[in-house]
């Protein structure tokens, strides 16, 4: 299984492509939630990390998965200082 990461920052998504994680940089909502949603039915998919600002758009969606799917595991990265 692997492990993804969606974030609406650059430098977060670029970061985590260096450490080896497969990261998607996405800016629209309606996008974001279309690639939760995608990613969570990927059977080699283990865990989304998402940032803050992705987790509070997609929130209803990532609620649901959590309550019915055993995987992927979804873990929230915090935000820095300086995205707040």
């Amino acid at each position: 299984m692997r492990m993804v990461s969606i974030s609406r920052n650059n430098d977060i998504a670029v970061g985590l492509r260096i450490a080896g994680i497969q990261s998607f940089f996405i800016k629209e909502d309606d996008e974001i939630k279309r690639k939760i949603k995608e990613l969570s039915q990927d059977k080699n998919v283990g865990i989304i990390s998402v940032t803050e600002e992705v987790y509070y758009i997609a929130k209803k969606e990532i609620e649901g998965i959590i309550e019915n799917q055993d995987l992927p595991l979804i873990v929230k990265i915090p935000n820095s200082d300086k995205q707040k």
